[in-house]
């Protein structure tokens, strides 16, 4: 290549006028001088200086704008949302939040749409990390007609960045090496597998995440946006070779009211068009970007009465890129599109009372259990620990579950495991219920229904591309599927679990948490309660991965643990004896001197009541007993993790997060070079 085609920063990147909704305020200071530079120019903002633009603004525009901090990343960084609005709708902001609290519950209430903008969930795809500046500058300070007009008929909340440590890793990564190149082969563009700045601290894409709801930034903007319940949520991306909008293709949830989303999407989308089109960029609608698998931010949020969107910006990773024909595409121009695209959804969305009503009467259908159909409740048995980790699952997603604290019969069950008819079943005190009834009941329904119906059209469709595929060939072909991402995704069978889906809701007494692990297992309540003296060797009977993970945590701090290999015949009191399974973990005093007197309560605060006092290390059948042969010693694990250049960074991050958060296991990260240095 010429030596002054790979020099062209200067003139390529010359700054856009962005600032196209004036007149504005003269006191409010413009990101550019703040920054020093026009954002998407001459580099990629950083975390830091993000803040320190939006807090020049909030400074002069405080009566059309509120930040406030919701969470923090895993790395520590604050997670801040901004709300613009009229100064008189801004000086009533928490009463129109409680307004939406109503509206949630499906209630008629005269209020103001609010809109949600998502920037930057993908850290390295900073087009919308740079425009939430420019979109916070212009509500802030735009004295326009179409400005005002917003502002006093919605709210605009926007969050600026939802996963800033990924973002801060790709930006100071690219940063130290962006010359501007727009050969799309450049050293600038091969971002090496460590950084991956799509993912966050653990390198979890988390627009996968609302599932499982692993991952800290994604707990606490759920949390937070269920507390506003917008009827609109635009999640703004850049990795498309195009402008990509709404409406989407087929293969849309059937949970979310395909009509209705069909419906809003087409209004948004020809409003969006409407502006691109005055300005002669392309885009494409209805292809690639399905709205299937809950765990998207715009599948999810759709679930929860929002109209969900995803938008991606072309070139919205890089300074400069060269597209396939030719054309170059900048980091600005990427940016001022989704300024455009936001401004054009939020201009549709003020004082539309059409679209007020229509999320109400989702949310009322949803409430009423109506939108369910046969669908009704969920009754899920198993091991207590397994229960308990599925029902914070649900409680991170929204939804309710209650434990029952008496057995019930249910004349409707249909088996999770079986496909025979419907059959009679007594549950038992313990099992987990989950009704369809309430507020988020089309995300509980979407994550437990054992399958979910396409549109008949779509699966038209998929056999003809399967009827007619080329010999030689399976469906679907060389052309791939029309599809983007998982089919399946059912909780029950995620847990192995015993499930039954009921036709019916009957009332059941029950509680909402369970947080000692404990109501329902026969005596243990009143025997833990009673447990304060000091016994030989304490047991832990194996139910569940959640008695692995409390062992390991035990043996890290300090306790010495021992499995038994065999059943054994113990006293567990002076007055009844009990068979030990197998497999039950035991804490012998007598190798946990150093614990003293301690031992007792820090045991307890680990496992509470599933910790049972042996009373006698004395077999009574047999030889098998605590202190046998039939028992072994636990080790802590010496666990390496392979990173770097050449692994999967997604698989050793989940690797990662399951030993530091979840098991709390000690490990080493070996590095790739490292590992193929070893000896044989």
């Amino acid at each position: 290549m010429p030596l002054a085609a790979t020099f062209l920063l200067p003139i390529l990147l010359a700054p856009l006028d962005v600032y196209r909704d004036g007149p504005y305020d003269a006191s409010v200071p413009k990101p550019d001088v703040t920054l020093g530079y026009a954002p998407g120019t001459t580099r990629i903002t950083t975390f830091r200086d993000q803040e320190r633009t939006l807090q020049s603004i909030l400074a002069k525009a405080p009566s059309r704008m509120r930040m406030w901090e919701y969470g923090q990343s895993t790395e520590g960084r604050p997670l801040r949302l901004m709300a613009f609005s009229s100064p008189k709708n801004i000086g009533r902001l928490e009463e129109i939040r409680k307004e939406h609290e109503r509206l949630g519950r499906g209630e008629k209430v005269d209020t103001l749409p609010i809109v949600w903008i998502n920037e930057t969930i993908h850290g390295n795809e900073p087009a919308s990390f740079e425009s939430a500046m420019i979109l916070a500058y212009t509500l802030a300070s735009s004295n326009s007609p179409r400005i005002r007009g917003i502002l006093d008929k919605a709210v605009v909340v926007v969050n600026p960045v939802y996963n800033p440590d990924g973002h801060e890793r790709f930006a100071v990564y690219y940063n130290s090496i962006a010359r501007g190149d727009v050969d799309s082969g450049a050293f600038e563009k091969q971002e090496p597998s460590l950084i991956h700045g799509r993912t966050n601290h653990y390198r979890f894409d988390m627009n996968r995440d609302r599932v499982s709801f692993s991952q800290v930034e994604t707990q606490q903007e759920v949390k937070e946006m269920l507390r506003w319940n917008p009827q609109v949520y635009v999640d703004q991306h850049g990795q498309a070779d195009n402008y990509f909008f709404p409406p989407n293709p087929m293969s849309v949830n059937a949970n979310v009211d395909r009509n209705r989303l069909n419906k809003w999407t087409d209004v948004f989308g020809r409003a969006t068009a409407k502006t691109f089109d005055s300005r002669g960029w392309s885009y494409f609608i209805k292809d690639t970007f399905d709205l299937y698998y809950p765990g998207y931010l715009d599948t999810y949020t759709s679930l929860t009465g929002a109209i969900g969107m995803t938008h991606e910006t072309d070139g919205g990773k890089y300074l400069v890129n060269t597209r396939d024909d030719g054309s170059q595409v900048t980091l600005q121009s990427s940016m001022e599109k989704h300024l455009t695209s936001a401004l054009a959804v939020a201009e549709a969305t003020a004082g539309n009372r059409q679209l007020l009503e229509d999320y109400r009467v989702f949310k009322a259908r949803v409430v009423s259990g109506e939108s369910a159909g046969k669908f009704k409740r969920v009754v899920v048995t198993g091991a207590q620990g397994d229960l308990q980790r599925l029902a914070d699952q649900l409680r991170r997603a929204g939804v309710v579950s209650v434990f029952a604290t008496r057995e019930w019969n249910q004349a409707d069950g249909h088996s999770y495991w079986s496909t025979g008819a419907t059959a009679s079943q007594k549950f038992p005190a313990g099992s987990l219920v989950i009704d369809m009834a309430q507020e988020q009941g089309a995300i509980a329904k979407t994550l437990l229904e054992i399958e979910s119906d396409f549109e008949p059209e779509f699966f038209k469709a998929q056999r003809e591309k399967k009827k007619t595929a080329p010999e030689g060939e399976e469906y679907p072909g060389p052309d791939g599927a029309e599809f983007y991402d998982l089919t399946g995704w059912a909780l029950p069978y995620a847990y192995n679990l015993d499930a039954w889906w009921c036709e019916t809701a009957p009332a059941v007494q029950g509680t909402v948490w369970n947080p000692k692990g404990i109501t329902f297992n026969g005596g243990r309540q009143e025997l833990w309660d009673s447990l304060t003296g000091e016994a030989p060797v304490y047991a832990v009977r194996y139910r569940s991965v959640a008695d692995i993970q409390r062992v390991a945590l035990a043996q890290a701090q300090g306790f010495r643990a021992r499995v038994a290999t065999k059943p054994m015949k113990v006293m567990m009191d002076p007055l009844h004896s009990e068979q030990l399974p197998a497999g039950t973990f035991l804490f012998l005093a007598g190798r946990n001197e150093s614990n003293g007197k301690d031992m007792l309560p820090r045991l307890r605060a680990i496992f509470g009541p599933d910790l049972v006092p042996v009373s006698s290390s004395y077999p009574e059948d047999g030889r098998q007993g605590p202190g046998s042969d039939y028992t072994t010693a636990l080790k802590p694990p010496k666990i390496g993790v392979v990173f770097g250049n050449g692994s999967n960074s997604a698989g050793a991050g989940s690797v990662w997060y399951l030993m530091e958060r979840v098991w709390k296991l000690p490990f080493t990260a070996i590095s790739t070079a490292r590992l193929a240095a070893a000896p044989a």
